[in-house]
């Protein structure tokens, strides 16, 4: 029985495409907005600790919003700045 693991390295080989990169950049902006979603309600409840945790988490999110866009958006079959033939 083959190892989970084994998955692994063909993951990280696989070359990135642009389906890939879209669904990549989708993941990563949902998951930002479910952060800010989660800091947001937990403003509401507990204000005190979420103006603690606020330094770390909305660099954090917009970290991953940008990041996210930034895969979406990309094009890695012909990119704008690479020398065609």
């Amino acid at each position: 029985m083959p190892s989970p693991m084994d998955v692994l390295p063909d993951l990280a080989t696989r070359p990135m495409t642009v389906e890939r990169s879209r669904w990549l950049g989708r993941g990563l902006m949902a998951l930002a907005a479910l952060l800010a979603a989660w800091w947001l309600r937990r403003l509401v409840r507990r204000p005190v600790t979420s103006l603690l945790v606020a330094p770390v988490l909305l660099p954090a999110v917009t970290l991953g919003l940008w990041a996210g866009f930034t895969l979406n958006v990309l094009d890695w079959d012909d990119p704008a700045d690479f020398p065609g033939d």
